[in-house]
């Protein structure tokens, strides 16, 4: 329930977002929303396997094993869409993609499953307890 909570905040903000901006890239928003949206179900079975976790900066990243490369290539498109969420939001509220990218991670984090890994600003991965 959690994991869907996450992802309907995620789409919520995507929401006010694009409720907001009238803009010739609605197109490209609206595939990116796709993409995040057809990924979520192999994150997540990543995330419950301890596979990979959310970093404090607010990026996807393996954990402790190696990554498949089907894998590897599924985080890497899940960063780049955020790194374009976070470039499109920023432009939007006048700041920078690293504090909305940093306000996401804390998001994930509160709305984490206990078990959820994350990296701390140290860069020590830590599980989340409740």
């Amino acid at each position: 329930m959690t994991r869907l909570r996450i992802a309907l905040c995620i789409l919520a903000v995507w929401a006010m977002f694009t409720a907001t901006q009238q803009s010739p890239a609605a197109d490209a928003r609206s595939e990116l929303q796709a993409r995040f949206k057809e990924r979520l179900p192999e994150l997540d079975k990543l995330r419950r396997a301890g596979t990979i976790g959310e970093t404090w900066d607010g990026w996807v990243e393996k954990v402790k094993a190696d990554l498949t490369e089907a894998q590897q290539k599924l985080v890497d498109a899940e960063n780049a869409d955020r790194r374009e969420l976070y470039r499109m939001l920023a432009e939007a509220e006048k700041t920078t993609p690293e504090v909305v990218a940093q306000r996401n991670a804390q998001r994930n984090y509160r709305n984490g499953l206990k078990g959820d890994w994350f990296k701390m600003k140290d860069g020590q991965w830590r599980q989340k307890e409740q």
